[in-house]
């Protein structure tokens, strides 16, 4: 499934204070594809307000509302 993190481009584009700078993608590791075997955790909002969270593999996000999609946790992240 491609990515919707990078949008398949393997890269993002950051904005900060009228600055742009471009990094790596960090969810699918710069690959443009995310693998539907593995797990990621998910956000979106429920349109009511409220925020619903998901640990799965990726969901289309069409009808999500500000769906996002994080890297895979690591064992050295704490």
């Amino acid at each position: 499934m491609i990515c919707y993190n990078c949008k398949g481009n393997g890269y993002v584009k950051l904005k900060f204070e009228g600055e742009t700078a471009i990094h790596q993608c960090q969810v699918c590791y710069s690959q443009g594809e995310t693998e539907d075997e593995k797990y990621y955790p998910q956000s979106w909002d429920d349109g009511d307000g409220n925020p619903c969270i998901y640990h799965g593999p990726p969901l289309e996000p069409e009808g999500f509302i500000n769906y996002k999609i994080y890297p895979i946790p690591t064992g050295n992240n704490i």
